[in-house]
């Protein structure tokens, strides 16, 4: 080797969805499980789900064969709908209005798959420069203005479900899944059970 070095990375850069509001589309929803998770110096559980949007007007070539497909992005919340709760912050500017009584007891977030809103997105630079697009909030898809319908069929995943939609979940997520205290707790069949359910608690986020 001597003195030759060299670089593993291709310059090959990653689409991103541009800075501002968007059309998109839920097109997942899959229950990540509970695992620890250090909030204000103490470490807590803290069940987390995932959302993952189409947005129908941005567009990349991952193969050539598929021609141009729409670029999907995820957001991943704590899984609850505690007043400061985030996730209950974006669905109610997505329901575009406060949930009720009844709903904050129980609620089932399978009723947002394949609904349409409006997605904010902001571009964040990492230490190695390189630059991400989050998913920093979501609000309702004002009157008049139409999202197109998605591509692909809408999906959920609950661990309570498994092993339905296991075979669409990303490799990364199943890591998480796999490690978390659900799974390791859960008698795993193929017997749907209840779908997942979002409570109240205090973590904001």
């Amino acid at each position: 080797m001597g003195l030759t070095v060299g670089t593993t990375e291709t310059n090959k850069k990653r689409t991103l969805v541009p800075e501002g509001n968007h059309v998109a589309r839920c097109i997942s929803i899959i229950d990540l499980g509970t695992a620890d998770s250090e909030w204000k110096g103490e470490v807590k559980k803290r069940k987390r789900v995932m959302f993952t949007f189409e947005f129908p007007d941005h567009t990349a070539v991952f193969r050539e064969e598929d021609g141009p497909q729409a670029l999907g992005r995820s957001v991943t919340y704590t899984a609850s709908l505690s007043q400061k709760a985030k996730l209950r912050q974006d669905l109610q500017a997505w329901l575009g209005r406060a949930f009720t009584a009844e709903e904050l007891m129980k609620f089932d977030l399978q009723d947002f798959l394949g609904v349409p809103c409006l997605a904010n997105v902001q571009h964040k630079e990492s230490a190695n420069g390189t630059t991400s697009d989050r998913i920093v909030g979501l609000s309702a898809l004002p009157k008049g203005l139409q999202c197109p319908e998605s591509a692909n069929k809408p999906w959920a995943y609950s661990i309570d479900q498994h092993p339905k939609n296991w075979d669409k979940v990303p490799s990364w997520a199943k890591e998480d899944i796999l490690a978390s205290d659900d799974m390791a707790a859960s008698k795993v069949t193929d017997t749907p059970k209840q779908p997942t359910e979002v409570t109240v608690d205090e973590i904001p986020f």
